[in-house]
């Protein structure tokens, strides 16, 4: 809001210089303001008697504008502060140039001044900002301090603590008498957004004529939650503006107390100090200054109190982020406890419908895989419904859920004899007796299968954890497979052949212990259990997984050594012959099958020169499949 008295032609205006400045800043300014009565400044109190709505031009650094600042809202001066070269937090408070010459034309272009809020902090006059911090301050700010460096600094030393951070306990009195007790690692107080980056990011409305002063609060629940606003912190490119991110509480208020059991320490405009209740209030209007460019002087937003405090920690959560480190990843709430347990324990039931997507998942698996096709299983995968209980599975053994492990493991052991008996049936009756590719591939189980479980028990638990990312659940279903490895075991009862069964099967188990045991520990680091409470179910899981690891670890080296021996002979050139599409039969004895790619046809004898020329370079004794392929 602008004033409507016309700054008086005869009264020149009062300059105040740092009693320090050399001849040079004195001339340059005498130069500038050359109607000004030139006034060296040492304290407030040492001043003459300034008329009200004289203009007041101060060459003077952040200590000195704060001393003077009550004087001037009291006696009505027009304030018209230029960039000192420690005038660091009050050139950025006002939107000041860095440029003398620029903020000078500022000036003497200006009609009148703007009138500005004076925000006090303990009684203490705010040039730019407040930043309560236990560790940390939530700035690295650019605009004070454009230093790349100086940020990774102040990242470098709170990365190096990360283990010992922790909550503050605070309680929020808003003017309308809004009390909210909650925690935070640090708070920035400030009077319009360009006070910092993060104040641009994500406050849309600020005035310094509003009444009002903003509170941004950094509570994250996890280091991780910690790391994200670091790195958002460091990012190069800025946008405009940004949604607030749920770990950050935002008031704007008319006044603000804040207190804690402990004495707070905080950052006003440069200046450290401990208090153990900070009191913020503002005096609307106070001030007539001059500000720069950067303020949109235009601006004037609505000057009611908003408070966005629900993700802040309160209760139980308050306490455990108070007491304790914080935790590398956000632990479970009360809330999210009642919306997760019943979705879990309905997933456990064998109801109707799961019973009759394993029978039309199985069916549609046993087709796909007589049919060699890809599509067809990947759509069995997306339809089979035996990952909801096995999840389920997972949490009642993290937190010994007895209910929970007998309805989930008698759904589970239910899908999978349906699934076996199914496949079995259709087999029976299926005039087809061959491995093909898709049920071969399900026959040799390794450690890379126990891989996929473990990282899709992992996605699968964070998304029955995480609503927002249930969606990925079809995808979570894909990655592990469950239906099919069921499906060619159920084939393997059906042509009676034990080798096709038992290693589909294990297959099977590979992806279930993997799965409970990776879901478990999610839902652990989730906060779902105290481990005291999971380390048997943990202990027993981990177990069975190690039991399974020993054949799937056999089964891997082969693969290896199989890979290795492919390797060596693709490619292969032998007196004018090349040896293309080798493919092992059997490692015990080594059978290999393999093309020979020539320009002639090839003898017994040569073939045997060749194979003798194999052996060597394999050092093993080898029996060869061999196929010819003639070059026109």
């Amino acid at each position: 809001m602008n004033t409507e008295t016309k700054l008086p032609d005869r009264q020149p205006p009062l300059l105040l210089i740092d009693a320090s400045a050399d001849d040079s800043i004195r001339t340059r300014l005498q130069a500038l303001f050359a109607d000004a009565e030139i006034t060296p400044y040492t304290t407030a109190a040492a001043l003459p008697a300034i008329a009200r709505d004289r203009q007041v031009v101060c060459w003077l650094d952040d200590r000195a504008l704060e001393e003077l600042l009550p004087s001037a809202a009291e006696q009505g001066w027009w304030l018209a502060p230029l960039p000192h070269p420690g005038l660091v937090h009050g050139r950025y408070g006002f939107g000041l140039s860095d440029s003398l010459d620029a903020a000078a034309e500022s000036i003497r272009s200006a009609a009148e001044p703007t009138a500005a809020d004076l925000v006090l902090c303990n009684e203490e006059p705010v040039l730019n900002s407040v930043v309560i911090a236990r560790g940390f301050a939530i700035t690295p700010d650019s605009s004070i301090e454009n230093s790349w460096r100086i940020r990774l600094a102040r990242t470098w030393r709170l990365l190096r603590h990360l283990s010992v951070l922790r909550l503050t306990p605070m309680t929020l009195l808003t003017h309308k008498e809004k009390r909210i007790e909650t925690a935070a690692l640090s708070v920035l107080l400030f009077q319009q957004r360009n006070s910092s980056i993060l104040a641009r990011r994500v406050v849309d409305d600020s005035s310094l004529n509003d009444g009002m002063v903003h509170m941004l609060v950094l509570a994250p629940h996890s280091i991780g939650e910690l790391l994200r606003f670091l790195l958002a912190s460091l990012l190069v490119w800025r946008p405009k503006s940004l949604r607030l991110p749920s770990y950050i509480g935002y008031i704007k208020t008319a006044a603000l107390t804040i207190s804690s059991p402990k004495p707070l320490e905080y950052v006003r405009d440069g200046v450290s100090v401990s208090a153990q209740e900070i009191e913020i209030r503002v005096q609307p209007s106070a001030l007539r200054v001059f500000c720069g460019r950067r303020i949109d002087t235009r601006l004037q937003p609505e000057p009611r109190e908003v408070v966005r405090t629900q993700e802040l920690p309160r209760g139980e959560a308050r306490t455990e982020l108070t007491t304790r480190p914080l935790p590398l990843i956000a632990h479970a709430g009360g809330e999210e406890f009642r919306e997760l347990f019943p979705t879990l324990r309905e997933n456990a039931l064998a109801s109707e419908s799961f019973l009759m997507l394993m029978v039309l998942a199985t069916v549609l698996a046993a087709l796909g895989l007589f049919a060699d096709s890809a599509p067809v299983i990947i759509g069995a995968m997306v339809l089979a419904p035996l990952m909801a209980p096995i999840v389920s599975l997972a949490m009642g053994v993290l937190r010994q859920d007895e209910p929970l492990i007998r309805s989930s493991a008698r759904t589970l052991l239910l899908g999978v004899v349906l699934a076996i008996g199914c496949a079995a049936l259709l087999t029976l009756v299926m005039p087809l007796h061959v491995i093909n590719s898709e049920i071969g591939a399900r026959m040799r189980p390794t450690l890379l299968d126990l891989g996929v479980a473990v990282v899709s028990g992992i996605a699968g638990a964070y998304a029955h954890a995480r609503t927002q990312v249930a969606k990925s659940l079809a995808g979570v279903a894909i990655a592990v497979a469950l239906v099919p490895p069921l499906a060619v075991s159920g084939v393997g009862i059906g042509w009676g052949e034990w080798p096709v069964f038992s290693g589909a099967f294990l297959l099977f188990l590979t992806n279930l212990c993997g799965i409970v045991l990776a879901a478990a520990l999610t839902f652990l680091l989730l906060g779902y259990s105290a481990f005291h409470v999971a380390r048997r179910g943990l202990a027993a899981s981990l177990l069975l997984v190690a039991v399974i690891s020993v054949p799937l670890g056999i089964s891997f080296q082969q693969m290896v050594a199989e890979h290795r021996i492919i390797g060596s002979l693709q490619g292969f050139e032998y007196r004018g012959t090349t040896i293309s599409n080798v493919s092992v039969l059997s490692s015990k004895p080594l059978q290999l099958a393999l093309t020979l790619v020539t320009d002639k046809t090839i003898s017994s004898d040569e073939i045997l020169q060749l194979k003798t020329e194999v052996e060597r370079r394999l050092q093993q004794p080898v029996t060869l499949q061999v196929s010819q392929a003639l070059l026109y």
